[in-house]
């Protein structure tokens, strides 16, 4: 899965591209970049693939 498919991902799950960047340390436009297809930074990616797993493993134990 790439980066762009967990950030849209986090979107169905109801989670904004400003709540991505302030849990993953960067800015809302540089979320909005990544969504586009630009590329990330090694910190942001690891951040994003990071904030993912935490997030689905909340939605499993919740369901």
């Amino acid at each position: 899965m790439t980066i762009t498919e967990m950030l849209a991902e986090l979107a169905q799950h109801g989670w904004s591209q400003a709540r991505i960047a302030e849990q993953c340390g960067t800015t809302q436009p540089t979320i909005f970049r990544i969504t586009k297809g630009g590329g990330a930074r090694y910190e942001v990616g690891s951040a994003i693939v990071a904030l993912h797993k935490k997030v689905l493993k909340a939605k499993k134990t919740a369901a």
